[in-house]
Order: C-alpha cells, then structure tokens, then sequence
C-alpha cells in the first residue's frame, strides 16, 4: 500500500484534477449546458453527467485527503498489497454488478409479460417503457440490488436498515433524474 505523503498527493491531484474537469474543462467542451429548456421543455444537456461525474471524483478525492490527513499511527499497514481476499472480493462486486445489470434489464420485460395489461394487438415493452410502473421497475430492482448489495459487501453483513437506505438512494436518484424531465428514459429502458 502506498505510504501517507503519496495518498496525499495523489488525493490532492485527483481533487485538483476533478475540479478543474468540472468547472472548466466539460462547460467550455459541451455543445449545451447541464440543464437547459427548449420550446417549453427542460432538457439534460450534454454537459450534466461529465460534470457531475467529475465533481463527484473531486469529491470522492477531497474525502481520500480528509481521512488520510485524520489517520493516526504508522504508514506501514503490513500484508500484500492484493492478495486472495482482495481478489474475492473484486470477484464478487463483478458478479453482484452482472447480477444487478441483468436484474435492471430483464425485470421490467417480464414484469410486463407476466403482469401486463391485457391489450390487442399485445403491448411491448418497446411502447410501455416510458409509462409508470414499468419505466421505474428495473431500475429500481437493478439499482436496489447494487447499492445494498455493495454495501452488505462492504460490512460483511445484510442488515434491513441498509436495505431502506438503498431503497431512498434509488428514489433519490429517480427524482434527481426522471421526475424533471419528460424525454429522459431511465436505464436500460433506452435500450429497448
């Protein structure tokens, strides 16, 4: 594992690094802003998610600095740097991430299969996936399964409580991301 003075370097140039991509670099490279209104109809520019990934790694920088400069004892943490446990555990964030993508794009389909409404010709999922619930089932199932999942990994247990918190974490991002705007399609309907 790197010592102090290097996660603090790198911290700070990742944090200098997200910042400068957030504030100048995805503004002044984007065709639109991050949100914009066209004819009455308020759009995600090109410029929303680069940005808001940038300054998410900035953020994800600032806190490395922060408990790094708070750590107290010595730089030399002992043991390989990645060994049969690490491994493990990087195997099983794949699978639980292939896991939640096929959660997140197959459940919406089937859902609608099975529990459908009864129409003539037969209803798709192609002409139902911009229509409550089905536009919201994948994702919440996918996104559910990947922010507890992840975290029940990272503690080493399931606890209810975590699972209400990714259930609130996906609401959020539902109406961050879909309840503004009409066009958006939330993933994977954009696929279908």
């Amino acid at each position: 594992m790197p010592d102090r003075k290097t996660e603090l370097i790198l911290g700070a140039v990742l944090l200098l690094l997200g910042l400068l991509a957030g504030a100048v670099w995805v503004p002044l490279d984007s065709e639109t802003p991050p949100i914009y209104e066209f004819r009455r109809q308020t759009y995600i520019g090109d410029a929303l998610l680069p940005m808001l990934a940038a300054l998410g790694i900035a953020l994800c920088a600032a806190v490395h600095v922060a408990i790094t400069l708070l750590e107290r004892g010595t730089s030399d943490r002992g043991g390989p740097a990645f060994d049969r446990h690490a491994a493990l555990f990087l195997l099983s964030v794949f699978a639980l991430m292939a896991l939640s993508g096929l959660v997140m794009f197959w459940s919406g389909p089937l859902a609608l299969a099975l529990f459908g409404p009864e129409t003539d010709p037969p209803a798709t999922y192609r002409l139902m996936r911009g229509t409550a619930p089905w536009k919201y089932l994948g994702f919440t199932l996918g996104g559910t399964l990947l922010v507890f999942g992840l975290i029940s990994l990272l503690e080493g247990r399931m606890r209810a409580g975590r699972l209400l918190i990714a259930v609130l974490a996906v609401a959020a991002l539902i109406a961050v991301f879909d309840l503004p705007f009409d066009t958006l399609l939330l993933p994977p309907n954009g696929d279908f």
